[in-house]
């Protein structure tokens, strides 16, 4: 019976594990009022097919593909509405929750509009799992070390 229960320990911690700093990426950023041609040269060096739009105050505005910005203007111009997003200190179900809600592949942080990072499928599974480890070592979840799924 303790292995039945055990079995989806994982699950109900996603309910209790509020997502870290450390949890989060930092994808590529375009500028709302940057021109989109100059974006899509950074954005291709770096070899990236979208990036996150901000404000000159870090605040979210959406995002934008790199194809897109072909039509000139500005990035701005070209953003979409990004509606895969939690407020800091949200727990890792309801960030799940939201990438099934909107068949998303990350979900943004916010703290009020201000963006933090993305937190990924695989960044999200790394976090349970350093959460379940640290509960069964008895130590805080920043001092569990393992190989990382999102380095894989």
């Amino acid at each position: 019976m303790a292995e039945f229960v055990g079995a989806d320990r994982g699950l109900k911690r996603l309910s209790v594990t509020e997502i870290e700093p450390d949890d989060l990426e930092q994808p590529p950023v375009a500028r709302l009022d940057e021109p989109a041609e100059r974006a899509a040269a950074r954005m291709n060096a770096d070899g990236s097919r979208w990036a996150v739009v901000l404000d000159s105050g870090d605040e979210l505005h959406g995002w934008v593909g790199v194809d897109e910005l072909a039509a000139g203007g500005t990035v701005g111009d070209l953003a979409h509405r990004m509606n895969s997003w939690v407020p800091v200190g949200a727990p890792l179900k309801q960030a799940f929750g939201v990438m099934l809600q909107h068949d998303a592949g990350w979900v943004a942080m916010l703290e009020g509009a201000r963006f933090l990072g993305v937190l990924t499928p695989a960044k999200l599974h790394e976090a349970l799992r350093r959460s379940v480890d640290a509960d069964a070592l008895g130590v805080a979840r920043g001092q569990v070390e393992f190989d990382s799924v999102a380095d894989a």
